[in-house]
This record gives C-alpha cells, structure tokens and sequence, in this order.
C-alpha cells in the first residue's frame, strides 16, 4: 500500500508535466514522400506550419506596418508580403501580375508567417496569441492556426471530459453494487492506476498524442473495471460459506485465470495498434497496454487489502441493487443453440457487407471541430482566391534556373491547376546568379531545396484530383534533374487513405492472431478462442454496422483503431463466461445445465462491465467539440452494449454447438455426459 502511494504521487507530478502533442502531421513516416516535403518546407521555408492572414479593407501602407510588428514577435521567423518582391513605394498596377494574383484578392491582401518551430512549441503558441491581440482590430481571416486552436478546445473540454466519465462510471457502479463503499474503492484504484500510467510518459520524456491524452483517462478505466468486478462478485459469493480472508484468498484464485487471460488478450488488441504506419498508433497502443498492467496490478495487489480493510462498512451501509435473471436467456440458448449459431452468422455476413458501405472519412478538417476561427478562415481565404486546395512542390536544388521555369510551365498546363507561384515567377532565370535578388533567392531557396507554389481548382475530394496529383508528380519526375516531393494537407491526407487501408487489415489480423493464440494457450484448446473471437467479431460489425443508419461515414482514425479496441476490450465478456462454464461443465458434466448457470452468474458481472465502458467514454461522444473523440468514443461505447448482447446471447450457442470439437480439439476440455441429445 504504501509503495502504490509513492508511485501515486509520482504519478500525479508526472501527469501535471506531461506534454501534449497536437500536431498528427508529426507522426507521419519519414519514409513518406509527402511527410519528407512536408518535413522539409517546415524546417527549411517555415511553410509546413504557416500561418496566413487574409487582411480586408487596409491600405499598402498600412499592411506593410502590420508585417513589420509580426516580424518583431518571438517565435515568428519571417513575414511574406508582396515587399518580398517589390518596394511598398511602387504602385500595384505596376507590380507583376502573379505576385498580385498571389498576394491580393477582392479587397484584401494576404500576409503568410512562417514559425521558427513547430505548432507545439511554447514560443510558438505564444506567438499566435500575441499575432492575435496585433491582428484584432483589423478585420482578418486566418488560417494555418488549427493546431492551436484544437489545444484551446481540448483546454476548455478538458474539466468535463475528465468528471463526467468519473460521475457516471460512480453512478453505474452505485446502482449496480450493493454498497455504496465498494464503488469509490474501485475508482479510487483504477483512478490511481490512470494517473500512474499517463504520469509516467513524464518520467519516459515522451510527448503523448492528444487523442491518447483523452481516450486512455476514459478507457482504461472501461476496460479494466471488469477485473475489480470480476474479483467483487467472486468475492461475495464465496463470502456466503467462508470467513472474509479465506474468501478473498479463493476469490483471488478463482478469477486469476480469468483476469490474467483477460488482460493479455486486452493487452494483445492494444499493442496491434502499435502496428500502424500512422506513429499515433504507437502512442495510443502502448499507452493503453501499459495501463492494463499497471491496473492489474493494483487490482491484484491492492484492492484486496481495501476491500478487506473496508468491510465493516461495506456491510454496514449495503443496498439492494438491480438483479438480472439472465437464466432463462441461458437455457433458452442452450435448447435452440444451432439455430441461434445459424442466426449469428447470417448477422456476421450481413454486418461484413454493410461494413463495406461505410464510407471512411480522411478529410483533415474532419478531425478538427467545425466552429474553429482557422477552419471557417481557410474557408474565406480559398473563396477570395478562387481555389480548393493549395499544394507544394519540394525539389532538390539541383537543377538550373531554365529548368525551374520548364518544370514551372509544364506543371501550370496540367488539368486541375489553377495558378504556379515560384521563383520564375519573379525573376528571369536567365539573369546571372550575381544579379538576382536577395530577398527572392532568400525567399525561394534554403537548405539545398527550392519550391514551387500549386494553387488548384479541384478539392481534395473531387475524383479528378487523383488524376492531377499524378500527372503534377509523373510532370516533376520527367522533367527535374533531382528528387521531388509532392506536399500540401491533400496529399498528406491522401497518403495517410493509403497507408490506413493497409493498417486496418493488419491491425484487425494481428489483434485476433494474437488473442486467438492467448486464448489457446489458456485454454489449452484450438477450437475455443474460435468461438470466443467469433462472437465478439460479431458484435464488432455489428457495431460498425450502425453508421449506416447515421451518415454512412466514419473518421479514419476511428476506423483503424475500433477493431483492436473493442475485440481487445470486450473479449473479457467472453473469456468470464467461458470460464465459468468450463468450471461448471466439470462439475455437472452437462452442457445445457453449465451454460444455463454460467450465463445466470456471469451475465450480471458482464453486464455492469459493459454499462461502466459506456458510462465512461458516452460523455465524451457527447460533450467534445471534436470529432475525432466523439466518433471513436461512440463506437467504443455502443461496442460495449454490442458486445453484451453477444456474449449473452450468441457465445452461449457457440459454446454448446462446439462442445463436441472442443473435446476434440482441446487439452482436458471437461467432457459432457448429458443422454438423448
């Protein structure tokens, strides 16, 4: 006890210093050619996170004093106005038209900032703010600022996030326990592992993503509840026929196995996220794992000693709580088990095909909530320029000045491109080296590279744009004497459709390989964890199943990860009923008789397991302001509901179909002995 409270306060010091990564551009693979350009106008240009002010209603004069304040601010490595190319004194008329057409549009002008960091530095997030005060009286659009933004949003969430999840996880277990003790030493445990586990990224020096920040705090205590639950109910029922030590020794004993299995089969669904492309995977699927063991450790090592501890007032201040009669659910199955396996399999093919409906979302702005001042910016500053998307040709400072201007007008006849902005566009390439200007060359070329500016008429969505992103990348290919990396959101989000195509069937592959394999080590069976997996897999198109009747699409993001999650979280449903009837089995050696008494004992535990993950992570599908959480965090909580019914209903019939390859197929599987079936 005393060592957990250390390691408490540890944990507490860590999360208070924990640091907190909004930037998801940053997880993307150096192997990816879009992450390198991307990388490369970051570090090199201060475009990869700029941020552009369309500024309304200001004369030149007035523009010009504005760039040089932002200038000065710390954090801000440079300012791109029209002064880049021409002094303020010359009149627009006179200026080229594609510097106008760049930097002016209806009756404003845009100004882009480049930062001497990354959107999570400090110095950085103090510069937007301070950008922000200068800006305010004026009348501006920005955009370029999401990151920042998204931060604010998590801050002001983040109060709620956290309590409404405790409150109602408290409730669930209020109305379901019959004590109103046991419920506060349960949160009181599993809150003291999340704040080890979170903590710990501190002591680690390890950034943690936003969405792990949040998801981790809800679904580590959804996930890892069942272990307390489990341990609870044991307990009581033991304590009808032993004294309160012997029963907790027993109860501790009777439910290893099935804890122990059901946390590495958990561990086994997390730790396949760590498998995505997308190095976001690895942040989330390491941190949920760590936390399964450091919750069941304190579940194991613990909460024993207070539930012990704590008895006399358990018993002092009980109350009835629901009871379920799940027993006539048990023997119904049993009696009509072939036709209700039939019936699971018919739902597991028609969830697959609906499944293949869903529509998965990679557009960037979906993760980001819709009422953000950059979002609605970016909007205004794409309508006043008259284009979709903007992107950026990163190429190796190999080639010449004549080759630029080649590469230049090839790209601008592609389909598809409204306008290209370069350094041939200011200056003649066949003006000597000696001769060119400092602020354009400056401009244009750092660190080896060079660039060209593509604005184009087709959003990210339209099917042309495959096509011209193609031909613009086939273009730079053939004709530039160097490497090129095509960059910009679009093509960044569309490698990220690439990559995830790929991650999700791994993720799905290596997360039921490895709990099949757990499972089978177990149980000492090949043909169990078949079923076992079977039936949450059912649950888990099922669960998919339901976007259909809302907007038949789902963020990527939730897409990859629910899979793993879900079987990973909910597959302790199946092993605690599995468990119980191959206990019973062995004792009534009748199938029928064994599935009725696991579905009656188990189900109740099972239930409160699956209301405690809806209760902790429905309010934050509710509450965020951003997508990304509250579509995750739905399907997490409508897969609990989902998985319920599975396991009660469906996994039952599994068990007693199979019965007979179970024998077959397994290492001392107990065998039945029931006549006239």
């Amino acid at each position: 006890m005393g060592i957990a409270t250390i390691l408490l306060i540890f944990g507490v010091f860590g999360l208070m210093n924990q640091r907190t990564n909004y930037d998801m551009m940053s997880y993307l693979s150096g192997d990816m050619d879009s992450g390198r350009g991307f990388q490369i106008l970051n570090e090199d240009f201060g475009l990869g996170n700029a941020m552009q002010v369309f500024i309304r209603g200001e004369s030149d004069v007035s523009v010009a004093s504005l760039t040089e304040q932002l200038r000065d601010i710390e954090g801000v490595d440079a300012v791109h106005w029209v002064t880049d190319f021409a002094p303020i004194e010359q009149p627009r008329e006179f200026l080229d038209e594609t510097v106008t057409d760049n930097y002016y549009a209806a009756d404003g002008t845009l100004v882009q900032i480049g930062f001497a960091g990354s959107m999570n530095d400090r110095v950085v997030k103090n510069a937007i703010q301070e950008i922000r005060s200068v800006l305010e009286p004026y009348d501006v659009a920005f955009s370029g600022t999401q990151l920042a933004e998204l931060e604010e949003a998590m801050s002001r969430d983040q109060l709620r996030l956290i309590a409404a999840p405790l409150v109602l996880v408290t409730v669930v277990l209020l109305l379901t326990i019959p004590s109103i003790t046991v419920p506060f030493l349960f949160v009181l445990t599993i809150g003291a592992a999340v704040v080890m586990n979170l903590g710990l990224n501190y002591y680690l020096s390890q950034e943690v993503f936003y969405l792990t920040a949040v998801i981790v705090f809800a679904l580590q205590f959804a996930v890892t509840m069942d272990y307390a639950l489990f341990l609870y109910h044991r307990f009581e029922e033991e304590r009808q026929d032993k004294h309160a030590e012997e029963a907790m020794i027993a109860s501790v004993a009777a439910t290893s196995k099935a804890v122990v299995t059901a946390a590495l089969t958990t561990i086994a669904g997390f730790l396949a996220l760590t498998v995505m492309q997308l190095q976001f995977g690895m942040d989330l699927g390491l941190t949920l794992a760590r936390g399964v063991v450091i919750t069941l450790m304190l579940v194991i090592g613990v909460l024993p000693g207070l539930l012990i501890e704590a008895l006399p007032v358990i018993d002092r201040v009980r109350h009835r709580g629901p009871q379920f009669d799940f027993s006539r659910v048990g023997r119904f199955v049993a009696k009509h088990a072939g036709v209700v396996a039939v019936v699971a399999f018919v739902l597991i093919a028609l969830g697959v095909f609906a499944n293949s409906r869903v529509i998965t979302d990679y557009s960037l702005n979906s993760v980001m909530p819709e009422d953000l001042p950059s979002v609605s910016g970016e909007k205004q500053i794409a309508e006043a320029f008259g284009r979709e998307d903007t992107l950026f040709l990163v190429l190796e400072d190999t080639g010449s000045p004549v080759d630029l201007e080649r590469l230049h007008a090839r790209v601008e006849d592609i389909a598809g491109v409204d306008r290209v902005f370069g350094f041939t566009s200011l200056v003649d390439p066949r003006i000597p080296s000696e001769f060119l200007p400092a602020e354009a060359t400056d401009t244009f070329f750092s660190g080896g590279y060079t660039y060209l500016m593509i604005d184009v008429a087709y959003d990210p969505e339209d099917p042309r744009s495959n096509g011209m992103l193609k031909q613009i990348n086939d273009t730079a290919g053939a004709e530039w004497p160097g490497l090129c990396y095509l960059t910009g959101f679009s093509v960044l989000m569309g490698d990220i459709e690439r990559v995830s195509a790929g991650d999700t069937n791994r993720i799905n592959i290596i997360s039921i390989v490895a709990i099949v394999v757990i499972l089978a080590v177990a149980y000492r069976s090949l043909a169990v964890p078949v079923a076992l997996v079977a039936a949450i897999e059912l649950a888990i198109v099922a669960n998919m199943s339901f976007e259909l009747a809302g907007s038949g699409r789902v963020i990527f993001f939730a897409s990859l990860a629910i899979g793993a999650i879900q079987l990973g979280a909910t597959v302790d449903y199946a092993v605690l009923i599995t468990t119980r009837y191959q206990e019973e089995l062995m004792r009534t050696r009748h199938r029928v008789e064994s599935i009725k008494i696991a579905v009656s004992e188990s189900s109740q535990s099972i239930l409160v397991s699956a209301a405690t993950m809806f209760a902790a992570t429905i309010p934050l599908a509710t509450l965020s302001s951003i997508s990304t959480i509250r579509e995750l965090t739905l399907l997490i909580a409508r897969g609990a509901l989902v998985s319920f019914v599975a396991v009660v209903v469906f996994l039952p019939s599994f068990l007693v179909v199979g019965q007979p390859l179970f024998e077959r197929l397994s290492i001392g599987w107990p065998k039945h002995a029931e006549k006239g079936e």
